[in-house]
């Protein structure tokens, strides 16, 4: 059976991806789309998923952690999105503790743990380009190959060995709206604004960059494309079930988005 990497922007589906997975009982890896570089696997184990959270800590050492989940009933739950982390923090939040995890090449010590999973989201840290997925620093780290952190030397065989998928999104009326309605997103209009045209931008960039590696891939469209042919599922989820998750809907995000195209 195939195993996929999912290149990809923000605000392009990722966490329905990993969604579609679970649902299926395939193996995961989502890994930081922002400083500093971790990631959490997930792997079947009986009618539970075992989670295993991988970092370095302030000394550079390599540290983990793992918790069994009853992921069945979290496919649709904005709770336990790929920032959820079981132990509470000082505020009783469960969320990713970034502020005590640095970005270091010991976390390669975890490679091939990663590389086992039968999805990857967030690849790009794997070629070294480790944080602030689609900015403008890195988008410039591509175009001149020079990445922020040394990958792991047998990245290269090993991407190209798996099934690289580029996602875009055709309908840019409904990116528009999925980042201004976005929970997180810039305050202002004119940054939300800069925000997409660096998404869409992005987008178009990545084939440029897998092609400059020499990695294999195919494109597929977030608003047409059959998630159960191209990544071989049994059952799929609908390609709606997560849109309202990350958004909140408003007579302003309507007509910011309406500003954007005029």
């Amino acid at each position: 059976m195939d195993k996929y990497t999912y290149f990809s922007s923000i605000k392009s589906g990722k966490y329905l991806i990993r969604s579609q997975f679970w649902y299926n009982r395939r193996s995961c890896c989502f890994l930081s789309q922002s400083k500093p570089l971790w990631c959490v696997l997930s792997k079947p184990v009986g009618v539970l998923d075992k989670l295993e959270w991988w970092w370095c800590d302030k000394n550079s050492q390599l540290q983990s952690y793992t918790h069994f989940l009853d992921t069945k009933d979290k496919l649709a739950s904005s709770h336990y999105d790929e920032m959820w982390f079981p132990i509470k923090n000082h505020k009783g939040h469960e969320t990713i503790p970034r502020n005590e995890w640095v970005t270091h090449e010991n976390f390669w010590g975890n490679f091939d743990n990663i590389m086992s999973r039968d999805l990857i989201t967030n690849p790009f840290n794997l070629l070294g380009y480790a944080g602030g997925l689609g900015s403008e620093k890195m988008m410039l780290d591509m175009q001149q190959q020079h990445p922020n952190i040394q990958p792991h030397p047998d990245i290269l065989p090993q991407l190209r060995n798996r099934k690289n998928i580029v996602v875009y999104k055709e309908d840019i009326e409904h990116l528009a709206f999925n980042v201004f309605a976005g929970t997180g997103r810039p305050e202002s209009y004119e940054e939300t604004a800069k925000l997409l045209d660096s998404i869409i931008r992005f987008q178009k960039m990545i084939p440029q960059v897998l092609e400059s590696y020499d990695i294999p891939y195919e494109m597929f469209s977030l608003d047409s494309g059959d998630y159960k042919k191209t990544f071989d599922l049994d059952i799929v989820l609908p390609r709606n079930s997560s849109d309202e998750l990350f958004t909140e809907s408003s007579r302003e995000v309507i007509q910011q988005v309406k500003k954007y195209f005029e």
